[in-house]
């Protein structure tokens, strides 16, 4: 692209991103850095580093106009960075990939390193000044999880500018941004969605590129976006599979006519199909559109109209940056002195906040800033909760949206007595928990951190036991005896052919594997209890062609539990499946974090906490009021 045409375009682009920064609303500021030393700090990074470890109320930290010659990490959560424009305010370093490499540091390969959860960063320039443009050059690197960019440019003459690679469940929001870049210069590993920016190639590589392979749901949604390049410049490529989804976008007249090409060999175990998944809706290019880029909505996963694809519907409704409605109180539950106020999302406050008890006492705030659950500790005890007290907006959204949101005073509704809940499980010894030193360690050791402490997990499953030892020795009894209110129910490793008779089951129709499970199923709904069936996880044993063995030895075991939950009208997660794909997805090679070195069967304490959030997202929407205690970070947290 010519320079100096680049360089009229992007001033006349600023202009428009000044007019809309300054409609964006601003949160006073907690910390202020100025380069010339009127602030609180001269550098950004000096700022972040003032912030507490465990962060857990949005901190706003101010950077006044000026240019900071610096490399930026951030770590903690609830943190926004509020430039003064992007003329204004510029974060800029010279910073080639390889330097990183030769000499690894606390910041990362980026001259903005982001790792935080709910960041945002708005009104700056972000640039790697680095000159080459066939190399990497981060300009923003990192692996946060709901990170907004908004107003800013980011720069960099190399590839990779900018670098979200949180691959498991990273969910990203960019609006009225500037670009620019080589090869893949915008690449989120996950969920994206971006408006209103301009995409600028410096030398003519694919400009967009996207890895959803964790989840093929995952989407890169782009609206009204602008592309620009020197002479036949690619749109995008793809290594894995991928949805693009591309609408009222405009091409240069210097866009190659190629379409979003996929440019390595598809693994077996997908289908062929979700590496070509690219859609379009009202694009055009100067000069004459490509027939690849007609209209075809259509044909996408669903059938969406243009009109429903929203942030909302991008992230599949597990967040949505543009929302502006106020967090709501969905329950309060008292115990003893306490109140226990449950709101609809995570909050937290700056000052002191109370609530007021019917009889004018006050019960001031205790502890649960930066989650859903606000204790308050004060008070008269026999007095009823009766208004939420606030000093104006004190309490704020901790979620990153585009708009604050804040809590105002209000009138608590009814309150109930604490409520508690028993979850047994019971199964085998990919379920038990062992010892904390402990290399193995079944899904049901970390199981109790998916939930709030209204839940407490009894976990009775015991290494080696089969669906019909586990009963013959009396373990079942034991289990029952604790009362429960749900209970987990998993079977099927040790009832495999060559266990043993004391433990070898028959899982085919008729079968004594079938008969244990109904059983299972009818006593604990006999003694009050919900329960819950779940396959017996995979084994993790690829074949030649490197996707798991469908047919081993636990195969006909999760058909069977999947057929005995479908008669009993009973709950049901398909770990077997879940677990099936998981593995495929991440390929022998990146899989063997999950169990311990060697193992095929059991999971080490990181797989234990993958499983169990695999299990807990299983049941959140069909086992009540149990999916309601749930705590939605813990589904995606590492």
């Amino acid at each position: 692209m010519d320079h100096a045409l680049a360089t009229l375009r992007l001033s006349a682009f600023a202009v428009v991103l000044c007019q809309l920064g300054a409609a964006v609303a601003n949160e006073p500021a907690d910390l202020l850095v100025a380069a010339d030393g009127s602030g609180d700090f001269t550098s950004i990074q000096a700022a972040l580093d003032s912030i507490p470890v465990g962060n857990d109320r949005r901190v706003v930290i101010h950077i006044a106009p000026g240019q900071y010659n610096e490399r930026v990490r951030v770590d903690h959560r609830f943190v926004t960075l509020r430039g003064s424009g992007p003329d204004q305010t510029k974060l800029r370093y010279f910073f080639p990939r390889e330097d990183y490499h030769r000499r690894y540091d606390r910041f990362g390969p980026a001259v903005l390193n982001v790792f935080g959860e709910d960041v945002i960063v708005q009104q700056m320039t972000i640039e790697n000044t680095q000159t080459e443009t066939d190399v990497h050059a981060f300009a923003i690197y990192g692996q946060p999880q709901r990170f907004i960019l908004d107003s800013c440019h980011v720069l960099s003459e190399g590839g990779d500018t900018v670098s979200l690679w949180n691959t498991s469940y990273g969910m990203y929001y960019h609006r009225n941004c500037l670009f620019r870049g080589g090869v893949d210069f915008v690449c989120p590993r996950g969920w994206c969605y971006v408006s209103d920016s301009r995409f600028e190639s410096t030398n003519g590589s694919a400009a967009i590129w996207q890895d959803g392979h964790m989840d093929l749901d995952m989407k890169f949604v782009l609206r009204n976006c602008e592309f620009a390049g020197p002479e036949d410049f690619s749109l995008g490529r793809n290594h894995y599979p991928s949805k693009f989804y591309l609408l009222d976008c405009r091409f240069d007249e210097s866009m190659a006519d190629k379409p979003i090409e996929v440019v390595s060999q598809p693994k077996q175990y997908y289908a062929p199909e979700v590496y070509q998944r690219k859609y379009f809706s009202n694009c055009h290019r100067e000069g004459g559109d490509y027939a690849w880029h007609a209209d075809n909505l259509q044909t996408a996963p669903g059938t969406p109209s243009a009109d429903q694809i929203t942030p909302a519907w991008t992230f599949d409704g597990q967040w949505d940056p543009q929302r502006s409605d106020s967090p709501t109180v969905a329950a309060v539950e008292s115990e003893g002195d306490e109140v226990h106020v449950y709101f609809s999302e995570p909050v937290a406050c700056k000052v002191t906040i109370s609530v007021v008890r019917e009889d004018g006492t006050l019960a001031p705030l205790f502890r649960g800033m930066g989650t859903s659950h606000l204790v308050f500790k004060g008070g008269t005890a026999s007095s009823a909760a009766a208004r939420l007290q606030t000093s104006g907006a004190a309490i704020h959204a901790v979620t990153a949206t585009i708009t604050p949101r804040y809590v105002e005073s209000t009138d608590l509704p009814g309150s109930s007595p604490r409520q508690n809940h028993k979850v047994l499980l019971v199964g085998d010894s990919t379920v038990a928990t062992y010892e904390a030193n402990n290399t193995s360690q079944g899904w049901g050791a970390t199981f109790g951190q998916m939930f709030d402490d209204r839940v407490e997990v009894l976990n009775h499953a015991r290494g080696g036991r089969s669906s019909k030892s586990f009963r013959d020795e009396g373990l079942w009894d034991i289990a029952l005896a604790t009362e429960p209110d749900f209970v987990f129910i998993q079977f099927g490793h040790n009832d495999n052919p060559g266990k043993g008779p004391e433990r070898y089951t028959d899982p085919a129709e008729g079968g004594e594997y079938r008969a244990n499970l109904r059983r299972y199923v009818r006593e604990a709904r006999e003694a009050g209890a919900v329960p819950i069936l779940v396959s017996p996880p995979t084994r993790r044993r690829y074949l030649p062609d490197g996707q798991i063995d469908p047919q081993e030895g636990n195969t006909p075991y999760a058909e069977a539990a999947k057929a005995v939950a479908l008669e009993t009208d009973c709950a049901f997660v398909d770990l077997n499946a879940e677990t099936r794909q998981l593995f495929n997805r991440l390929e022998e090679s990146h899989s063997h974090w999950i169990q311990p070195l060697g193992d095929r069967t059991h999971f080490s304490p990181r797989g234990s906490r993958r499983i169990a959030q695999i299990v807990a997202a299983g049941i959140q929407h069909q086992v009540e009021p149990l999916g309601r205690f749930i705590i939605q970070e813990q589904l995606v947290r590492p």
